[in-house]
């Protein structure tokens, strides 16, 4: 049998695997469909006698039974998280490790390629990009500088092309924005530190081509909208919590990122208003505390949130009562509350995000005939030709104006 740097049977890897999972702040929602997805292998290995787990036996449940294609695109949601439940099992038996998500904090990168990644984030930094922009930057590199490493690539001298595909391998069922994105980090890291002699290797990446804004953006209509916050129950304490980061979303059109990192040194009630600095722009945002808003968050202020030294508003509402990881989607609590209210979007995949709460707001003050550089105020969005996007939301009016949709 190979070498693995977790060689154990298949049952006491999935066992090891969950616990390494939930201690990297994976979500229960997310860890009951891979769950669901690494029964079915039980299942199969023992049908076939397998003990342990390879490749092969992975690939032919997703084949033979899933009718899944492991490296294949643009799969349904259950297909996606079922194939990457046989990816991350490969990964984490192959390396010891997943890359990918990693507990919040200092992202700190391997020591063979420490200095090149300290001077490549300084570069950016110097670049003036945005925060949040910088971070997922550091997110990326040090999740595949870890990999490299875990595989035997401790440094330049040792990386090579084999190890790099292999990495982008891993990253079957992701997104092909998000597989871009990964992409683009790691060869303008590998660009700059043969540009500043940290290296004389010449690497290669596959060219990931992402058409961007080929649809109407899906949103939530004011009905739909009032629905889904009916459908909380404010009765307790995580409720109070999920109503007041909805409530925020929707009258706001706050981004979830800056919904999740919002201080309680932000709020200021005396003067009726919440200032933040957007953590995609780095712009500050300033906004007048609604009252329904204003109730909402002292509702969970008092009643409803954990009584723990924390700067951050909304917590996590299991010990440690600590706050959400950066990056948190957020998706599985509003799902939750749009399938009570038995709203299901059109498409595929039934989509159901923070954003599209955003959206919805824009629609609502595109159809009041509100101008589109007062949305882009309220919004927060950096430059006023992202706001142009949004006037797809109102597609009769756009007939009405004879508006181009842009592409």
């Amino acid at each position: 049998m190979d070498t693995y740097a977790v060689n154990l049977p298949m049952s006491d890897l999935i066992t090891k695997l969950d616990e390494h999972l939930v201690s990297l702040g994976y979500t229960p929602g997310t860890l009951r469909h891979l769950r669901q997805a690494w029964n079915a292998l039980k299942n199969l290995a023992l049908k076939e006698g397998e003990i342990y787990f390879s490749k092969e036996l992975g690939f032919r449940l997703l084949r033979e039974h899933y009718h899944i294609d492991p490296y294949g695109s643009k799969y349904k949601c259950f297909q996606s998280v079922t194939r990457r439940a046989v990816m991350l099992l490969l990964e984490y038996q192959i390396s010891g490790t997943v890359a990918k998500r990693q507990p919040k904090g200092e992202y700190i990168i391997p020591a063979g390629f420490k200095e090149s990644g300290n001077q490549f984030m300084k570069s950016l930094q110097e670049s003036n990009l945005a925060p949040g922009t910088l971070y997922n930057y550091k997110m990326h590199l040090f999740g595949a500088t870890t990999f490299w490493v875990n595989h035997g690539a401790t440094d330049f001298e040792a990386l090579n092309n084999d190890v790099i595909n292999l990495y982008l391998k891993t990253l079957a069922g992701y997104s092909k924005a998000y597989i871009a994105d990964i992409v683009r980090a790691q060869s303008k890291f590998l660009e700059f530190s043969r540009a500043a002699g940290f290296t004389d290797k010449m690497f290669e990446f596959p060219t990931i081509t992402v058409y961007k804004d080929r649809r109407i953006p899906e949103y939530y209509t004011a009905d739909e909208v009032f629905k889904i916050l009916s459908s909380i129950d404010r009765g307790n304490a995580l409720g109070k919590r999920n109503y007041a980061m909805v409530l925020l979303g929707a009258k706001y059109g706050l981004r979830i990122s800056d919904i999740i990192s919002l201080k309680l040194s932000e709020l200021d009630f005396e003067n009726n208003r919440i200032s933040i600095t957007q953590q995609k722009t780095g712009k500050p945002l300033v906004l007048d505390i609604l009252p329904d808003v204003g109730w909402a968050l002292i509702d969970y202020l008092k009643s409803g949130r954990p009584n723990v030294e924390c700067e951050f508003v909304f917590l996590r509402h299991t010990h440690p009562y600590r706050e959400f990881a950066r990056g948190e989607s957020m998706q599985y609590m509003l799902r939750q509350y749009a399938t009570s209210a038995g709203i299901w979007k059109a498409g595929s995949e039934k989509r159901c995000s923070f954003h599209m709460l955003r959206y919805s707001l824009a629609s609502d003050l595109i159809q009041q005939g509100v101008s589109p550089s007062t949305i882009s105020g309220i919004l927060g969005h950096s430059e006023l030709n992202v706001t142009t996007l949004y006037t797809q939301l109102d597609v009769p009016q756009l007939k009405a104006c004879a508006l181009e949709v842009p592409v």
